[in-house]
């Protein structure tokens, strides 16, 4: 707490006093006194004697940070002089504690000294001022003024600090305060007067200490790291003088935390994020570019210089290479590694010694036992050993696969650089995706697609893999994969007894095998309230008996379930040392093949590839994702597999490279103002509310309204005004002038004009894909339309139990749509899904729907059948208002049901017909769940919807204005396509009061 004491007089009974207390946390529990305890100067040999008795009436205010209401407490003041005698810190000895501090002699004061000393007792603040964090309390004595009014120079001021120790009795913890020293010169000489005030809250003789609270968004699976909080917590209780500290762990519940990072984001951009985030390290760069994280460099620099001996200060030295580059942008620190991951290939033991007679004579043998088989070490051995060992069934259906390209964790990024690739240059302005090794890395994955019958086949047969204790691996469908080493505890939980090995992946003859490293990290962002001692809770969480903690409950809790504990790598080189030496190499319990096979993952790690660090983090990982499914699915050149795989590289490479262009190379754009608009919304809202007031004010009261009335309306209807004006114009006032900006939350808009929509109509393909793929599930309209009018005539009947029929139709149109969707992904499953199951009955082979991208649309058509029963709510009410007395009067012409059907239900349910078309036409527009869920855009952005384009621009590349200007574009459609079926329905389109 730091007092600010300023003079107005030079004699001691004639001065104000005012102090500013900033109060945070826990700190502001006002149920408290301010009371008149306070550390003095106490002379060895002297006395106190008054020198006012007259009372000066002090006043303390307490304004809350967010709001506007004012506490207030007064109470009466004694002054009181210490002269003469030598000076030290220290407490008046008549509260028992005990001088401590340096002596006054050494500070730069006169010898002769004339010290007031503030006796006060301070009145209870009011309680409502308690809790709140940001309150600021200002205390002042109000003095006699001199008949002149001036005021002395501040010559200069000094700080010190001075600890407060606990006394039994009278302090319940230890707490530190800033004093300042001021100079005040008064005419001629020079009288140096130094004031001096330290206030104590305390709330009893008992008071806890003052608590800060952290809030830290961690893993949300690891329920474990509740006793790591609980230890630092322990550690941080107040007894060494310092605020405690809490943390509370909670969850950004996302789909993903790095696809997906919408909650992380509007907390940076509204001020109140978190103070500790568990974070992907490739993404660091990406967010650190847009000021999202707080440089941890400064705080690492800080400790390595003021406290190097400090067992938990951090080094870079104490971590793997690849874990520590990973999570640092231009040369700054801006995340602190926590644990890592790497990958290499799994093998099947058992499948391989079955076919060793195919596969010792290829070369795939054991490196100790060159007459054992083993795995394949070579591309060409990888591509022969996938031929040897799938197997198709009776049918003609692959029944196992020896190796899927991208099963488990791999893409197109470890087949790269095991070819001696890159995607990004040195200097980090160029993207390489297009470049002789990345090509040659994609038609090698086409070909090992193309082995087993194409890559849709194998997807089919993917779909229908399971995960975690059912992985394919385990059950022998799968006889090698690329995976992590966190697999292997999976095989000791779900198959102890699998014969299995672990080899890094195989490479092109002549090139170096190697891993791909990855994991997470602890970062701070922009904003957070406390970062040194979210600091302190990352280096603790970064420590060894951090990282013991943890490690022992999941052992145990391993233990208790009958399971085997296998620890994770962490980032830092010694602890990943002392765990597998503790809990893997030296523990008989582990068996030797699962301690063998984590010794390859740790031993890797020096030579372990990680993911460029750069601002187009997100967006490069999506297009090596589009690359690669554009190069395995044969999109771009059906004849010649390279140049498909070149055709496919080069378009995806073409669009990070204008991403990369746009931050590097930024063309000079104004900053946006905000006030203009501002003002310029309350102007309009202002001058709308007159015309309406003029114009039907007016024609209201010469109607006869009263006056009474008319008012007591728009009073009752102001919430509703108020509420569109604020959440409704507003935001979209603001996406409007967004779509005109280069804006990404974080940093202030830039005015760009046109160039958003431009760049939409000229520069992005995607924008026209997308757009033909939601205009292609229109078709699917009518289709919709016709089912559920064909429902609606079925429960038009009056039978006994048709309200039992009709909400058992309507069900499904109330079912959440993450839950529809994740039921039909296993309808749609081209192996073993009820659908094609049914088809097979009939002698009809399914197709691979989801994962063709020719069916991948009309199977989202097929699903919207579901939800039919919404649709037929509205044709029901309108065959319900059809009278009976034209279908007898038909029936007496003679006129069939169809002729009925024809001439009476159509034309009286024109009106719903339009209803549902036009709002057939909206929803198809937006749609977004099913591909979200089912498909995330693919197979080859076969499902890339308007919706999920404008979706990925806004959160996934934080490019708001684009996606402003796709919003708005959005809405044009939707706005000519519903004019122009208003106009047009004037021709078919039948009302009841027409004549």
């Amino acid at each position: 707490m730091t007092f600010t004491v300023v003079l107005d007089e030079v004699r001691p009974d004639l001065f104000e006093f005012r102090a500013n207390v900033f109060i945070g946390g826990f700190a502001s529990q006002f149920g408290v006194f301010f009371t008149g305890v306070q550390i003095v100067m106490q002379p060895e040999k002297g006395v106190f004697v008054p020198i006012s008795t007259g009372p000066y009436r002090h006043s303390a205010q307490c304004r809350h940070k967010q709001g506007h209401r004012k506490h207030h407490a007064s109470s009466h003041v004694a002054i009181v002089s210490i002269l003469h005698g030598t000076f030290a810190y220290g407490m008046n000895q008549a509260t028992g504690a005990q001088p401590i501090g340096i002596p006054f002699s050494q500070a730069p004061l006169s010898p002769s000294l004339f010290t007031p000393l503030l006796l006060s007792s301070f009145r209870k603040l009011p309680a409502a001022c308690g809790n709140i964090r940001g309150c600021r309390v200002t205390h002042k004595l109000l003095p006699r003024k001199d008949e002149n009014g001036r005021l002395p120079a501040l010559l200069r001021s000094e700080r010190f600090y001075v600890y407060l120790k606990r006394n039994p009795g009278l302090w319940s913890y230890e707490r530190q305060f800033s004093m300042c020293f001021w100079y005040v010169a008064v005419g001629d000489p020079v009288v140096n007067v130094v004031v001096m005030m330290a206030c104590a809250l305390c709330a009893s003789a008992q008071a806890a200490p003052q608590t800060i609270t952290i809030y830290y968004w961690g893993n949300e699976a690891d329920s474990l790291a509740l006793d790591q909080l609980q230890d630092f917590e322990t550690a941080h209780n107040g007894s060494d003088g310092r605020p405690a500290i809490k943390v509370i762990m909670g969850q950004s519940a996302t789909f993903n935390k790095t696809d997906d990072p919408q909650r992380l984001l509007t907390a940076v951009a509204g001020g109140d994020p978190p103070d500790v985030v568990w974070f992907d390290r490739f993404a660091v760069g990406e967010w650190a570019l847009r000021g999202a994280f707080q440089p941890l460099q400064p705080f690492l620099d800080r400790d390595l210089k003021e406290r190097p001996d400090d067992p938990m200060t951090l080094r870079r030295e104490q971590f793997f290479k690849a874990c520590w580059e990973e999570a640092c942008f231009n040369g700054q620190l801006y995340a602190m590694p926590s644990e890592t991951d790497n990958r290499a290939l799994y093998y099947n033991k058992d499948i391989l010694e079955k076919y060793a007679a195919q596969l010792i004579p290829i070369g795939c043998v054991d490196p100790d036992d060159p007459s054992k088989v083993g795995p394949p070490r070579t591309w060409e051995q990888l591509k022969e050993c996938t031929r040897i060992l799938s197997q198709r069934d009776a049918k003609g259906r692959l029944e196992r696969v020896g190796f899927i390209p991208n099963f488990g964790n791999s893409w197109l990024y470890i087949y790269s650089w095991l070819n001696g690739g890159s995607f990004m240059s040195e200097d980090g302005l160029t993207c390489t995706l297009d470049t002789p090794e990345n090509i040659g890395a994609l038609v090698y994955m086409t070909e090992l697609y193309d082995l087993m019958g194409g890559a849709e086949e194998v997807n089919a047969f993917q779909s229908t893999l399971q995960t975690g204790d059912l992985d394919p691996f385990l059950s022998g469908k799968v006889a090698m994969k690329i995976d992590g080493d966190g697999f292997i505890q999976t095989i000791a939980n779900g198959k102890r007894d699998l014969r299995f090995g672990v080899a890094l992946a195989p490479a092109p003859e002549g090139k170096t095998r190697l891993g791909w490293c990855g994991g997470w990290c602890w970062v701070i962002p922009t904003g957070a309230r406390h970062p040194n001692e979210a600091w302190e809770f990352i280096k603790y969480m970064a420590s060894l008996r951090a990282y013991k903690i943890r490690a022992d409950a999941s052992r145990q809790s391993a233990k208790a379930s009958g399971n085997v504990f296998l620890p994770i790598i962490s980032a830092r080189t010694d602890i990943t040392q002392w765990a597998m030496e503790h809990y893997v190499y030296n523990d008989p319990s582990i068996d030797r093949k699962f301690a063998e096979a984590k010794r390859i993952f740790v031993d890797a790690m020096p030579i372990s590839k990680y993911r460029p660090v750069t601002p187009v983090g997100q967006l490069l990982w999506n297009c090596q994702v589009r690359a690669m499914d554009g190069g395995i699915y044969w999109r771009y050149d059906k004849s010649d597999i390279r140049k498909n795989a070149q055709a496919s590289l080069a378009f995806n490479q073409s669009v990070v490279q204008k991403e990369l262009d746009r931050i590097f190379k930024p063309e000079p754009h104004p900053v946006l103002s905000w006030r203009p608009i501002l003002y310029g919304y309350v102007a309009a809202i202002l001058a709308a509310v007159a015309v309406l007031y003029v114009y039907f004010g007016r024609k209201m009261q010469a109607r006869g309204y009263f006056r009474r009335e008319f008012y007591a309306g728009y009073a009752f209807a102001s919430p509703w005004f108020i509420g569109f004006i604020v959440f409704g114009g507003g935001p979209i006032l603001f996406s409007l002038f967004m779509s005109f900006c280069e804006y990404d939350v974080l940093s202030p808009p830039k005015f760009v004009g046109l160039k958003n929509y431009t760049t939409m109509f000229v520069d992005d393909p995607l924008f026209y894909k997308s757009l033909w793929n939601t205009v292609f599930m229109a078709m699917g309209i009518p289709l919709g339309m016709a089912v559920s009018l064909a429902i609606a005539m079925l429960l038009n009947y009056e039978v006994k139990g048709m309200a039992v029929y009709r909400t058992f139709f309507y069900l499904p149109a109330i079912m959440p749509a993450v839950a529809a969707s994740i039921l039909w992904i296993w309808i749609f499953n081209p192996q073993q899904g009820i659908l094609n199951a049914l088809l097979a009955k009939v002698g009809i082979a399914g197709p691979a729907w989801l994962q063709n991208q020719y069916w991948s649309k009309p199977s989202l058509i097929l699903m919207g059948l579901w939800g039919a029963g919404a649709g037929m709510i509205v044709w029901l009410a309108g065959l319900k208002g059809i009278p009976k007395h034209l279908y007898e009067a038909a029936e007496i012409d003679g006129a069939g049901r169809f002729r009925r059907f024809l001439s009476i239900t159509l034309p009286m349910l024109s009106p719903y017909i339009l209803f549902n078309l036009i709002m057939g036409i909206i929803g198809t527009f937006q749609i977004f769940t099913q591909a979200f869920i089912m498909t995330q855009g693919g197979p080859v952005d076969s499902t890339l919807f308007y919706a999920y384009l404008l979706f990925n621009n806004a959160f996934r590349y934080m490019k708001m204005g684009y996606a402003s200007a796709l919003a708005w574009v959005l809405f044009g459609i939707i706005l000519t396509l519903t004019v122009i079926q208003l106009r047009l329905s004037k021709r078919w389109v039948h009302y009841e009061s027409e004549t």
